[in-house]
């Protein structure tokens, strides 16, 4: 059993016997979300967000950098991380992108499918310093955005089920390892370009994530400016 304190920057996960693990919030995965979203003229699922990032990650794995940090496994229906669709479906509850439910046949229910809103590109406005700062990280997800994302989800899964790597086209079901890790992009030693934030970014990015730590932020300032406060 695990209990589950925040700290600054960190979740610490504790056990029953008072271990501590200490697990960072990768901010730098949902800025790289909403960026695909901002990019995409269309909406997306999970799965078909997450092919996106697989290539994205290969591809920059390739080039000795790093980007989103998703551990990407093998999955039936293409490479996935839990991660993903966990990540969209508090973006969506900030309201940082849409979303509207369509029942998936294979699937046997209902899939969320997301897309982006106002918000979306205000956020990645306000923070465009950091996008010019990783620009060589953002302009290899223009380059995969382009090339596949009017792909749907269908039509990425043949893609990928056709490469060495993650395709199961020539292997019997039984080969095929379900779960197996194909790609994790921290296991680059001394990347050439690593997507991480410093203490400032990150403490930014995060108050502008939670809305309303934002709207208290913002109103706190606006009390004093005025000088409506009231001290301690």
């Amino acid at each position: 059993m695990l209990l589950l304190i925040k700290g600054e920057h960190y979740f610490f996960l504790t056990t029953l016997r008072g271990e501590i693990v200490e697990k960072r919030v990768n901010y730098e995965d949902l800025i790289i979300n909403l960026y695909i979203f901002n990019r995409l003229d269309r909406p997306s699922a999970n799965m078909s967000t997450a092919k996106l990032l697989y290539l994205f990650e290969e591809k920059l794995f390739n080039m000795n950098m790093i980007g989103a940090h998703y551990q990407m496994k093998r999955h039936k229906w293409g490479p996935y991380n839990t991660k993903i669709g966990t990540n969209l479906k508090n973006l969506a509850l900030n309201e940082y992108i849409d979303f509207f439910e369509k029942f998936y046949d294979k699937a046997d229910k209902n899939v969320k499918i997301y897309f982006k809103n106002s918000n979306t590109s205000k956020f990645l406005n306000s923070i465009d310093d950091l996008l010019q700062e990783y620009s060589i990280i953002f302009n290899t997800l223009d380059h995969i955005i382009e090339e596949f994302g009017k792909l749907n989800a269908e039509e990425l899964k043949d893609y990928l089920y056709s490469l060495e790597k993650t395709g199961m086209a020539y292997k019997r079901v039984i080969d095929y390892k379900l779960h197996s890790i194909i790609l994790d992009p921290d296991v680059l030693w001394n990347p050439k370009v690593n997507f991480y934030l410093d203490d400032d970014w990150y403490d930014t990015v995060e108050i502008m994530l939670n809305p309303d730590m934002y709207h208290k932020i913002k109103k706190a300032i606006v009390s004093a400016q005025n000088g409506t406060f009231k001290l301690l």
